[in-house]
């Protein structure tokens, strides 16, 4: 069986590969490929360990497609060159199409693959290149036992294409990050970028990390297998705002700005600093890249100490105090081989010579989160051209987890529109699980593989490679493995309805499409539990407004008690399922973040919600419940 639905023609053809990212160069001809249950993989004789590596990491993909690989040298291929095919030398033939990698596929990370009946062949432009070759190879045997015959050149529009993972409100366990760090490979995403706040093990810093911290040895082996995948992982560690999580507690309290709140350290007091660089020490001794964001943002207090107010004065003004103090800290970090990245908030309402104070090689992370209608427009190209103009290292900072249908599209896709028009180094595509430090947990990351995805294929291919429709169906097929059209359709009703705050029909709609799912099911089954949580806040929220709104004569006894009845009936129905709820919940949250995350979010978000309705039934107890045919059950929790 091949690949489903494939297309005759070239046009429909394309429109049948179900890539991402999508690369912009295909061509189909000659016989497809039909791999055999034993293949080989014969990688160039004279390749470097970091390529033989990502061939074995190639060759254990494939197997998990059902394909065992031999993976095997050969003096007939050079560089980053390989050979999937079922015969055990590399024949004449594949040795004269080993041409020289031009255009697009010669840029950094650029590769060529050329699939023919009896084989496939990589060339990358360097061992990057060689593992996406590999990684497109992998889509490809995924969706089929046979494989058209074609030659595909693709590259990257950034050279830095990265997510943000947010470990504040929902930190991943361990099998969830590895199992991040390998799906974001294959679309092709080369940076991560960890917030870990409380959820790395601070050596330097005894009593502030969370029992579930990651330690920094696992951390270091972490970080050697997402380079074997061409990952870099860059911590973020804030240096001045959103520290409410370590200033809260006593040893730190004399750290802050302003003595009332926690949120902001005073930049003013030699034990900041000392005590980031103790911080920025523990990480970098765990992470190898060369990028180290620092944060920089929500610097509201600035100014509000003594020391900061007669410093801000002395040096002219409180962007003069903030420039001093992470200029110091870029300083430091240069002296130690790492790029400084940092939020661009303070920075848009500088003089262009206060900007340019900052060390030439640091990164401006330039956020804003609207659709803008999916172009570059006036509420960022002002700005963009004005660090353009200044000569600063920029990258974009998008939103991967929607608030209206489709809107982290149109916002990936602006940003996309102003790297395409060249502002831009890098995409950091970001999700929240907290809007501040110690703030309600908001939904897991595991909601937001769609953006994700959107984001890596448009800051790899561009706008133009192919449509939002097309990739629609591309993304349920690709990370679900749903190969049925009105299933894939169906899938995006699952995300739309989470979107517009319609739990119970989303879960009509899961149930619907999970037994096709053959692919990070994880995803589904958590999506339905928080779906579950959904509609038990939909029900609570349906029955506090029918006794708001009827009040006066419920806490009497003088409300109609044939609906009161029926009312108190269907509060103490919520209540009976509140337990398998629980029950679920912690099943499906367990697979991606410890415990604590979960402890926390039903003492804080159900156990609200057991009291409201422990307090409604308490109101209604006094009428008669109906009999079964009125009872009208609750749905969907």
């Amino acid at each position: 069986m091949g690949i489903a639905g494939f297309g005759t023609d070239q046009g429909q053809a394309k429109a049948d590969l179900r890539l991402i990212p999508y690369p912009p160069h295909v061509s189909f001809k000659g016989a497809p490929m039909r791999p055999l249950p034993s293949q080989f993989l014969h990688v160039a004789g004279d390749a470097q360990a970091n390529t033989r590596v990502r061939a074995k990491i190639v060759a254990d993909q494939l197997a998990a497609c059902g394909i065992r690989v031999q993976v095997t040298a050969s003096t007939a291929l050079h560089g980053h060159q390989a050979l999937f095919t079922s015969t055990p030398t590399v024949t004449k033939k594949w040795e004269q199409s080993c041409k020289p990698l031009r255009g697009l596929c010669a840029k950094p990370e650029g590769y060529r693959l050329t699939i023919a009946s009896d084989g496939a062949l990589i060339q990358g432009i360097d061992e990057h290149g060689f593992f996406y070759a590999g990684q497109t190879l992998r889509q490809l045997v995924e969706d089929g036992q046979e494989i058209p015959g074609m030659e595909i050149e693709d590259g990257p529009l950034l050279p830095f294409r990265a997510i943000h993972l947010d470990c504040r409100g929902w930190p991943p366990s361990r099998t969830c990050l590895e199992r991040t760090i390998d799906l974001l490979a294959s679309y092709k995403i080369n940076v991560l970028v960890l917030e870990y706040e409380r959820h790395f093990a601070f050596n330097s810093q005894p009593g502030l990390s969370s029992k579930d911290a990651l330690p920094p040895n696992y951390l270091a082996d972490l970080d050697l297998f997402a380079l074997d995948r061409g990952v870099k992982l860059v911590p973020l560690q804030h240096c001045i705002g959103n520290l409410n999580y370590m200033l809260r507690m006593d040893p730190y309290k004399d750290l802050r700005e302003d003595p009332r709140y926690f949120q902001m350290a005073c930049p003013s007091n030699p034990a900041t600093t000392d005590i980031f660089i103790a911080m920025a020490e523990d990480l970098i001794a765990a992470h190898s890249s060369q990028l180290f964001h620092i944060g920089g943002d929500q610097a509201r207090f600035l100014g509000v100490c003594p020391q900061c107010k007669a410093r801000s004065k002395q040096l002219g003004g409180r962007a003069s105090l903030y420039l001093e103090y992470i200029g110091k800290l870029v300083r430091y970090l240069n002296s130690r081989n790492r790029h400084v990245m940092v939020w661009d908030d303070l920075f848009r309402n500088m003089s262009d010579q206060q900007v340019s104070w900052m060390p030439q090689d640091s990164i401006l992370t330039f956020w804003n989160y609207s659709g803008h209608g999916g172009r570059a427009t006036q509420a960022i190209l002002p700005t963009l051209d004005r660090y353009k103009q200044l000569g600063r290292r920029v990258w974009g900072a998008a939103s991967r987890l929607p608030t209206t249908k489709y809107e982290n599209f149109d916002n990936i896709d602006a940003w996309t529109e102003a790297a395409e028009m060249g502002y831009l180094e890098g995409l950091l595509t970001t999700t929240w699980t907290r809007e501040y430090a110690l703030g309600p947990l908001l939904a897991p990351p595991e909601v937001a593989w769609p953006g994700a995805l959107y984001a890596a294929e448009r800051s790899w291919g561009g706008r133009k490679n192919a449509t939002r429709e097309e990739f629609l169906m591309r993304f349920a097929s690709r990370f679900f493995g749903i190969v049925e059209p009105p299933v894939q359709q169906r899938i995006w009703g699952v995300y739309d309805l989470l979107v517009r705050d319609y739990p119970r029909e989303a879960r009509e709609v899961i149930h619907q499409v999970l037994p096709a799912a053959r692919r990070n099911r994880e995803t589904l089954e958590f999506i339905d539990a928080w779906c579950r949580m959904g509609a038990f806040n939909y029900y609570l929220k349906m029955f506090e407004q029918a006794c708001a709104a009827d009040y006066d004569h419920l806490q009497s006894g003088q409300a109609d008690p044939f609906h009161a009845g029926r009312l108190y009936w269907r509060v103490e129905d919520l209540k009976s399922k509140i337990a398998e709820l629980t029950q679920a919940f912690r099943a499906a949250s367990g697979k991606i973040s410890p415990s604590a995350s979960c402890d926390e979010y039903l003492n804080s978000n159900l156990a609200y919600g057991i009291g409201r309705l422990d307090e409604l039934a308490g109101l209604l107890e006094g009428y008669p419940s109906p009999e079964k045919e009125w009872q009208q059950p609750v749905k969907g929790v």
